[in-house]
């Protein structure tokens, strides 16, 4: 039934001269992992901080679910498990991983979903746009079934666990808020769960799939890197939203000058580290440590630089800024 679907939307793209195919590209990428943090980024940096924190609990406690699920699935992408399917090439250029849940999907409810959610300190957002949103992410959803890169189960489980995810967040903020020490305990949890995925990767068999030649169809190690990163996000993520919490404090609630100056600083310099990570892993890798544990140790280093090194430092900064008007 799930491969008829995706044969039925591959016969329209080919019926149609794939006239709808840029606009479902465009559509998914708001749902990957880089476009999703730059735009937590402007929201954490320069607009609302507790929103931002709302948000980045969201995506990366669905992140390491998704990491979780998807090695213990291991589901094969849909053209392996039918030839048949022929997905968008840039699409699947990008898919990356086992494919049970579709993490395009997920992050999309975390973000998309979690800023239609009015929180008690968040951006409060008019209800129609946050109908557009809820619109966005089930177009995201969709768009990966029409690209050919997830079946429709992949997309309708993660919209579940992201939106249990998402539930779960929105109430456990608040709890975190009236209870200051609190934080400690979520931190050390979180950074536990990750340590548990790292392990969980690096020790479970995966399966390996031959062909009629006696050639390797997937190497299911390599299948797992996508959870090895999503640990790696995560601890960053934990540990520097611990840190700033305790020690640097930055408020988005001072002058827009300096949420403008924050905003560029952190922007620049996290595009710079972000952008070198990629081969920093490599290198990393190559010397002996494996791509797995590489592309972990750079997810670390760019998310916890993201939510508490760019922020210290910007912070530092500021105060070299001559104050004009009581700012």
């Amino acid at each position: 039934m799930d491969i008829n679907y995706l044969l039925m939307l591959q016969n329209f793209r080919e019926a149609t001269g794939g006239f709808l195919d840029t606009f479902m590209e465009l559509i998914t990428k708001l749902g990957e992992t880089s476009v999703i943090v730059f735009f937590i980024g402007l929201v954490y940096w320069g607009v609302n901080k507790k929103q931002g924190i709302f948000l980045m609990f969201s995506l990366y406690t669905n992140r390491i679910v998704n990491g979780f699920i998807k090695i213990t699935a291991c589901a094969y992408r849909p053209w392996i498990r039918d030839a048949r399917i022929t997905p968008v090439p840039e699409a699947q250029a990008d898919a990356t991983g086992y494919s049970f849940p579709s993490g395009h999907t997920a992050n999309a409810v975390s973000v998309w979903g979690g800023l239609s959610v009015n929180t008690k300190d968040g951006v409060k957002l008019p209800k129609w746009f946050s109908i557009v949103l809820i619109i966005l992410l089930l177009l995201i959803g969709f768009s990966r079934n029409y690209l050919g890169v997830h079946t429709p189960q992949d997309v309708i489980v993660a919209f579940i666990i992201g939106g249990a995810v998402l539930f779960l967040m929105a109430k456990l903020m608040p709890i975190i808020d009236e209870r200051p020490n609190m934080d400690l305990w979520v931190m050390l949890g979180g950074v536990a769960l990750c340590a548990l995925l790292i392990l969980y990767a690096a020790l479970k068999p995966y399966p390996v799939d031959y062909a009629a030649d006696g050639s390797v169809i997937v190497e299911g190690s390599k299948m797992a890197v996508d959870s090895f990163k999503n640990a790696g996000m995560g601890i960053g993520f934990f540990v520097g939203w611990f840190i700033e919490r305790r020690f640097i404090k930055f408020s988005t609630d001072k002058s827009n000058t300096d949420n403008i100056i924050r905003l560029i600083f952190c922007v620049f310099t996290y595009t710079l580290l972000d952008n070198f990570s990629g081969n920093a892993a490599s290198a990393i890798a190559g010397a002996g440590l494996g791509e797995g544990f590489a592309k972990a140790l750079m997810q670390f280093v760019c998310v916890f630089y993201f939510v508490a090194g760019a922020p210290a430092i910007s912070e530092l900064i500021l105060k070299l800024v001559p104050k004009k008007n009581g700012r």
